[in-house]
C-alpha cells in the first residue's frame, strides 16, 4: 500500500453511527494517509468503541479526547499532532465512496499546489432534491470565489505550513470557522482552489432531522448574523452531536431573561382582559 504525506483529521462528538463508515472508506482507498487523527469532544455514546475497533485495520489511526469547546480546537489539535505536509479535515459523517477518491484528491492538490482547497461535496442520498441542493452548493462555492471565498468544513484541505502561518482555525469561532479560515488565508495572499476531480460524499442527516427548507433558512440567517457581527460575536444555534453551540453564556442569559419578561407581560395582559 502506498503511503502519502497526508494527515486526515476527523473531529467527533457522539458519532457512533457515522465515523465507522468513514474509517472503513479510508481503509479501502488505493492509497493511505500517513496519519489519521480522530479528535473527540468527550462523546457519551459508543464513538470511542467504534474507533478502537479500527486500530488493527488502520495502524496509523490515533484517538484523542479533549473537553468540549469548539470544533476549531479539535481540528487544530489534529493538525498540531502531525508532521505531514498536507492535512485534510473531514467531518465524521463523510464517506470516500470511490476507492480512488483520496488518490484523485491528492493528485489535483499536487498539480494545483493550493494553500487551501475544497472538493465537490455530494449527498449520501438518492433524493433528487438533495442532489440539486448539493449541486447548487458546489456552484455557489465556485461562483463566489473571486469576491467571497468560502468553503464548508465537511472537507477542507490545507498545506500545513500555510495553515500554521495564520494560526489555524480560530478556537473562539464556534460556527463559521471554516469560512473564517478560508478568508483569513486568502487575505494573506494564499491560494484557494475548488477541486473539480474528487467527489466527497456526506450524510444528509440535518436535512432529515430539520427539513431542507428550515436548514437552509437557518444557514442563511447565520450568514447574515456573521456579516453583521463578525465570526466571533454572531449568535448562531448549531447542533454538534446532540450538543448545541450558543455563542456566549451572556447571550444565553439575556435570551432567558427576555423570555421571562415576555411571559410576565403576557400574564399581565391576560389579567387585564379578564
Amino acid at each position: 500500500m502506498t503511503i502519502i504525506d497526508l494527515a486526515i483529521v476527523i473531529p467527533t462528538l457522539n458519532e457512533e453511527k457515522f465515523v465507522g463508515t468513514l474509517l472503513d472508506s479510508i481503509f479501502y482507498q488505493t492509497i493511505w494517509p500517513k496519519d489519521v487523527f480522530v479528535i473527540d469532544a468527550e462523546s457519551t455514546d459508543r464513538t470511542k468503541e467504534v474507533i478502537e475497533k479500527h486500530f488493527k485495520m488502520l495502524p496509523q489511526l490515533q484517538f484523542r479526547q479533549i473537553p468540549k469547546y469548539s470544533i476549531s480546537k479539535q481540528r487544530n489539535l489534529g493538525a498540531k499532532l502531525t508532521n505531514a505536509k498536507h492535512v485534510l479535515f473531514l467531518d465524521a459523517d463523510m464517506k470516500l465512496k470511490e476507492r480512488d477518491t483520496l488518490q484523485v484528491y491528492f493528485n489535483e492538490v499536487s498539480a494545483k499546489n493550493p494553500d487551501i482547497a475544497v472538493a465537490a461535496n455530494l449527498p449520501l442520498s438518492t433524493s433528487w432534491r438533495d442532489r440539486v441542493l448539493f449541486l447548487n452548493l458546489n456552484m455557489l462555492i465556485k461562483a463566489a470565489k473571486p469576491f467571497y471565498p468560502w468553503a464548508p468544513g465537511m472537507n477542507i484541505y490545507v498545506k500545513r505550513d500555510s495553515f500554521n502561518k495564520v494560526g489555524g482555525f480560530d478556537d473562539e469561532v464556534k460556527v463559521g470557522e471554516d469560512i473564517d479560515l478560508v478568508q483569513r488565508m486568502v487575505k494573506e495572499g494564499m491560494e484557494f482552489e475548488f477541486l473539480e476531480g474528487p467527489k466527497v460524499h456526506t450524510s444528509v442527516r440535518r436535512f432529515l432531522k430539520e427539513g431542507r427548507r428550515r436548514y437552509i433558512w437557518k444557514l442563511f440567517k447565520g450568514f447574515i448574523a456573521i456579516q453583521r457581527k463578525g465570526f466571533r460575536e454572531a449568535e448562531i444555534d448549531y447542533e454538534f452531536g446532540e450538543w448545541k453551540t450558543i455563542r456566549k453564556e451572556k447571550n444565553l442569559f439575556e435570551r432567558l431573561l427576555k423570555q421571562v419578561q415576555k411571559q410576565r407581560f403576557a400574564s399581565a395582559i391576560l389579567k387585564i382582559l379578564k
